[in-house]
């Protein structure tokens, strides 16, 4: 039993450690979104201008979750690392990886997309307190942990394993969870849960939306401030 807790609380560590040491920016955006949703029920003209996305995301389908989704967990970081010198040399290893990151954070967007319908099902589109919390636990306490990182994770342990499916099994089929899902899923926690009340303040065409422009922004900080890679992101 004390071994056990012994390797869980390694397993945690890094994500306490990534949180620690980007809390100041991680407010900062979160205060941002919070200031997003006041300004957006307090001010008509932003309602008006913000009509258009909620027609575009309405009209796009799975189309703009792809799209949407690639940009902010493909393109945004990979641009952000060439900005600030963490690209190394851009050789055709930086597109690849591009493509990849891309493709993952675009399958994840879809997930994530048709998750916040299921929610609107289950709990409705009000935006009252009890709403925002049903969801908000929901989507930290199942979705996120059981779905939508492992997903991402997943699917980087799969091309380092040289899309191989035995060289896949094999990097996953011990301590997976403890090892690679555990230390994204801290900073994770800390990061989405005041974000995603946020999010579910929103009317239903721009919590997506609202959801991606989080995303980029929680890649670029990895970037700036942990220096971490888009694959260790949820």
């Amino acid at each position: 039993m004390d071994s056990t807790r012994f390797r869980w609380r390694e397993a945690c560590r890094p994500g306490i450690a990534a949180v620690r040491h980007s809390w100041p920016p991680i407010l900062l955006i979160q205060a941002a979104a919070a200031c997003l949703v006041v300004a957006y029920y307090r001010s008509p003209g932003l309602q008006a201008d913000l009509t258009s996305l909620e027609h575009f995301k309405a009209n796009g389908g799975i189309a703009f979750d792809l799209y949407t989704g690639a940009l902010a967990g493909g393109v945004v970081p990979q641009l952000a690392k060439l900005v600030t010198g963490r690209a190394g040399k851009v050789s055709i290893g930086f597109w690849t990886q591009m493509l990849f990151a891309g493709l993952v954070y675009a399958i994840v967007g879809v997930e994530i997309d048709l998750f916040y319908h299921l929610q609107a099902a289950m709990f409705g589109t009000r935006n009252d307190v009890l709403t925002l919390v049903r969801k908000d636990l929901v989507d930290m306490g199942l979705f996120t942990p059981f779905l939508s990182i492992p997903t991402a994770v997943g699917l980087f342990e799969w091309r380092k394993a040289g899309f191989s499916f035995v060289g896949f099994v094999r990097r996953v089929r011990t301590g997976f969870y403890r090892s690679k899902v555990m230390p994204a899923l801290i900073p994770c926690w800390v990061f989405w849960t005041p974000m995603l009340l946020c999010v579910y303040s929103m009317p239903s065409n721009l919590q997506f939306p609202l959801s991606q422009l989080a995303e980029a922004s929680w890649a670029v900080l990895f970037i700036f401030i942990a220096g971490g890679e888009a694959e260790d992101r949820s």
